[in-house]
């Protein structure tokens, strides 16, 4: 039996006022550039989302949450940006598409919320986790429901009426197997009584977890053509692995694994040389028009953007291909400029920033990598979309957390943000705070 006690959380409903004023003026602003006939649609989905929100918020009031305050803001403030540039960029319809899955998202928010009753069991179950997150992964390879989308195979469906990613589920469940795994065995990895110099050398049995990420990694990239899933699970182990042990030792090595498996990959597979001859060279005579024509038409709204933008509705973001998922941020960007795509960055940084306060205080070392690994999620996979927007890295198919169309992502990272703000609750319950 689950037992309610209301707690007011004044902060979270003063910032959920700024998120549904920045949701109406967004609205506002790509529907008045539009010449077309008025729909009902526009006025739908803000009204809708912003009653989502508040629903979302009374019942963490009524539950009696104590924890973060502007975790779940933030997290709202990043969804109505995407709902509007879904509304800028995309079909009308997908817009209410991207709206149900949002109300998707706020119902798999509250069961986050409520089970199960005590975080710490999942634990005890971290092979569980690990072979689901395994089984899941190679799930698009299977014949009958893989299914390949863009030169990838990383999603699996039942006939047409439904697709999903399983890939993003399985971030949260290799986490919360990482997190277990590391919990029980650092002292271990990180107090090894062999040593190499100044090398910490563990018993064998104890590096056999990077091996077998390396090798789960090498297999999405090659198998799924997905660059993307590759560097966000090898990357969240690798840092998981740092913030555990504190041996930077083990994080160059798997650095090292992961460089020298996609060198080999690249001499011996079509589609990864074509993916990094077309972040080395987009605009060669025999690329811009074909294979990295999206990147050229991505960097052209970049530069079209300049500082200011060229204000909501006004830009040509349109002119690259499914800019709803992978070039979004470009996209924004184009129309806010420079300074607004730093403040969308700014708020993934303020979301990070705080998911990794709730890890540094959470009181347990299972729930400090937790919370820690769930944050890393959201940091390192915006740096790999938006790297690849900017030509830093080649492009990947990972999307801009929130933000970006796609029911598997949002749902995942409302996921992700719910357990966040139970970690927290649970360390202000053990420290007596508000």
């Amino acid at each position: 039996m689950i037992r309610l006690r209301a707690v007011p959380r004044f902060a979270e409903l003063r910032l959920l006022v700024v998120v549904a004023a920045l949701l109406v003026l967004g609205y506002v602003a790509v529907v008045a550039s539009a010449v077309a006939s008025f729909s009902a649609t526009p006025v739908v989905v803000p009204i809708t989302f912003i009653g989502l929100a508040l629903a979302l918020h009374l019942f963490l009031v009524v539950r009696g949450t104590r924890g973060d305050q502007l975790l779940l803001p933030l997290a709202l403030a990043l969804t109505a940006i995407g709902l509007i540039e879904v509304q800028r960029l995309a079909p009308e319809r997908l817009a209410l598409q991207q709206l149900t899955w949002c109300a998707i998202a706020g119902a798999a928010f509250v069961v986050a919320m409520l089970f199960p009753r005590d975080l710490s069991v999942l634990s005890r179950y971290k092979y569980t986790w690990a072979l689901a997150g395994v089984a899941l992964l190679i799930s698009p390879l299977l014949p009958g429901i893989g299914r390949e989308i863009n030169g990838a195979r990383i999603w699996i469906g039942v006939g047409n009426l439904f697709q999903f990613q399983p890939s993003e589920a399985v971030k949260i469940l290799l986490v919360v197997f990482f997190a277990a795994y590391l919990d029980e065995h650092r002292e271990m990895i990180r107090s090894s009584p062999r040593r190499f110099g100044p090398i910490p050398v563990p018993p064998l049995p104890y590096l056999l977890p990077i091996l077998l990420m390396w090798g789960i990694a090498m297999i999405v990239m090659v198998f799924e053509k997905d660059l993307g899933a590759t560097l966000l699970f090898f990357g969240i182990f690798l840092a998981m692995l740092y913030v555990a042990t504190g041996e930077g030792f083990y994080t160059i090595l798997g650095a090292a694994m992961l460089i020298a498996g996609g060198v080999l990959a690249y001499q011996a597979f079509g589609h990864v040389q074509a993916r990094v001859d077309t972040w080395l060279a987009p605009f060669d005579e025999e690329l811009r028009f074909g294979p990295s024509f999206q990147l050229v038409q991505g960097l052209f709204a970049f530069a079209n953007g300049g500082l200011l933008g060229a204000g909501l509705g006004n830009g040509m973001p349109e002119r690259i291909p499914i800019v709803w998922s992978d070039f979004v941020f470009a996209a924004f960007t184009e129309e806010t400029g420079f300074v607004g795509g730093l403040a969308l960055l700014a708020l993934y940084l303020v979301f990070v920033f705080r998911g990794m306060l709730i890890a540094l205080r959470a009181p347990t070392t299972f729930l400090q990598l937790l919370a820690a690994g769930l944050a890393f999620i959201v940091a390192f996979q915006t740096l790999v979309i938006v790297g690849g927007n900017a030509k830093l890295i080649p492009l990947t198919g990972v999307t801009l957390p929130f933000v970006s169309y796609g029911g598997s992502s949002l749902v995942t990272n409302f996921l992700l943000t719910a357990l966040l703000i139970r970690v927290s609750d649970i360390t202000a319950r053990v420290r007596g705070g508000p």
